[in-house]
């Protein structure tokens, strides 16, 4: 009588896998723990950074919040000090928290209090710095280069504009229309800027832009 044929089974990758596992693990007890431990601190570390970041992030918000009420109780036109006491508190920020995003926030308005008191140059090197941290700020920064070419010359700020223009940022595009014209009518170009607030009003109508470019045009014209 012929022998009845054995199979062998195959075994589980999954068990082997495990079987293997644990055999390492037992042989490797004291490695293991120092792997686990070491793990442990470095995300006990990443833990504390973090919620160390997070709160000097709160805290200088509160210092930028506390400079910009300030700011914002100056009248138009002010001189002296109002304005000299928005200069200190939007300096605290910076002084104490240099890295934040707070800060470069607190550069751009120092040159616009430093503007209000007539000094550009200070004003020009303040928006600079101001303008460089907020790069990756996609609708703060347009506008806060415009503020920046303004203290300059109109020159640059026509080529500020139109630099920001060619991305095609639609939700902008009114705003830097209008300050593109507004550039050519201090620099003396009145047609540029007729030709700039004509095509403002015309594809924006509906916009506050362009409705002030309607504005604007009948005293140009």
């Amino acid at each position: 009588m012929a022998k009845k044929r054995i199979e062998s089974e195959t075994p589980d990758p999954f068990l082997k896998a495990v079987s293997q596992g644990l055999g390492w693990a037992s042989r490797h007890r004291i490695s293991l723990a120092v792997v686990f431990v070491f793990i442990l601190l470095a995300a006990a570390s990443i833990w504390g950074w973090s919620s160390y970041r997070s709160t000097r992030d709160r805290e200088s918000a509160l210092v930028f919040s506390q400079a910009l009420r300030v700011y914002h109780e100056i009248k138009p036109h002010a001189q002296g000090g109002r304005v000299k006491e928005a200069i200190e508190a939007f300096q605290k920020t910076v002084k104490e928290y240099p890295h934040s995003l707070w800060a470069f926030l607190a550069h751009l308005y120092l040159g616009r209090c430093y503007e209000l008191l007539g000094n550009k140059d200070r004003a020009a090197q303040e928006l600079a710095v101001g303008v460089s941290g907020i790069r990756s700020e996609k609708y703060l920064y347009p506008q806060w280069l415009v503020a920046f070419a303004r203290v300059q010359d109109p020159q640059k700020g026509i080529e500020a504009v139109k630099g920001e223009l060619s991305k095609e940022e639609p939700f902008l595009e009114p705003y830097l229309m209008y300050n593109l014209a507004l550039f050519y009518q201090e620099k003396g170009d009145i047609n540029g800027a007729i030709k700039t607030l004509e095509d403002l009003k015309g594809r924006f109508p509906a916009s506050p832009f362009g409705q002030e470019a309607a504005r604007l045009l009948e005293v140009l014209k």
